[in-house]
């Protein structure tokens, strides 16, 4: 990760979402309480790591589950961590709604304030109504639908945005095939840095990237050199920077040193060690092709796809 500016600190967090992934959400603020990174709308039972810059008055991290029964242990084992220059500043997963840590001076504020403060006024009236009806709620529904997803192999992603002179204006999100976002970012406030974020994608599946810039101008060269870069490991098998509103690119990971691209959504895109291998340049089915050598099927339809 590259380095700071002087008025700035290395933030770390890495987020084990429990089976409600999307009812977890986090922030940094200053003193003022003005948001400076945010994050959330995870996918369940998955971990998620992420790394900034933040400015040196940045000093509360908050994290939030919107059900109100934090990230362990009812409904799957979820936790948090968060490192400030490489030193963690603390940790958990056992909390109401919100749980905090102060950044500036490693002491963190402990879980089970939140939910404790209110119990001295609030007794009388909230158990009856509250506790009762969101428990049975989602105990059922866990089990059926996240149980499946456990068991699915995945390999560590990392999306790479080097952002340009006017960060707010980009976007992405990485969807599978029906549409589900997998991963996403925005909200960068930060100028010519690089935001890094690893994420753990099932192989043998359809996804596409997607840019955007609310400008319309990309995000390289008019106005700074931004930049977006996909990577497995050691090779970079996406990159670029030069687009207008947005830019897609299809891939799918087959193993943990495969990737598999589909060069029409790359046109005019530079990118390494994604190519040095056939399979590596083969075409999944369903997708584009001009001759069957494409094609991990070895078969090329007539009307250009891989059957």
């Amino acid at each position: 990760f590259p380095g700071c500016p002087d008025n700035e600190r290395y933030f770390k967090v890495s987020i084990t979402t429990d089976n409600y992934g999307s009812e977890t959400s986090w922030r940094v603020t200053k003193e003022n309480g003005q948001d400076q990174i945010t994050g959330g709308n995870y996918a369940s039972n998955r971990a998620h790591t992420e790394r900034y810059c933040i400015p040196n008055d940045a000093c509360t991290f908050e994290i939030s589950d919107e059900y109100g029964d934090g990230m362990c242990c009812n409904y799957g084992n979820g936790s948090y961590e968060v490192w400030i220059d490489n030193m963690s500043k603390g940790s958990g997963g056992a909390f109401g709604s919100s749980a905090t840590v102060d950044l500036c001076d490693g002491m963190p504020t402990p879980a089970p304030v939140a939910p404790v403060t209110p119990a001295p006024t609030l007794p009388p009236t909230l158990p009856p109504t509250m506790a009762p009806t969101p428990l049975p709620t989602p105990a059922p529904v866990a089990p059926t639908i996240l149980a499946p997803t456990l068991s699915d192999p995945c390999v560590n992603v990392q999306v790479s945005i080097g952002t340009d002179d006017y960060p707010d204006e980009t976007e992405w999100s990485i969807t599978d095939k029906e549409g589900t976002v997998i991963v996403s970012g925005n909200g960068y406030t930060t100028r010519d840095v690089e935001h890094i974020k690893d994420e753990c994608v099932p192989t043998g599946r359809i996804y596409t990237f997607t840019i955007l810039d609310t400008y319309g101008d990309g995000i390289c060269c008019d106005y700074g050199e931004g930049s977006y870069k996909l990577s497995l490991g050691e090779t970079t098998f996406i990159q670029g920077g030069v687009f207008g509103y947005s830019i897609q690119h299809k891939f799918a990971i087959a193993d943990d040193e495969t990737v598999l691209v589909d060069h029409d959504t790359c046109t005019g895109e530079a990118f390494s060690g994604a190519t040095q291998s056939d399979i590596r340049s083969k075409i999944i089915t369903g997708e584009k092709c001009k001759e069957s050598s494409h094609c991990l099927s070895g078969r090329c339809s007539g009307d250009g796809f891989c059957i």
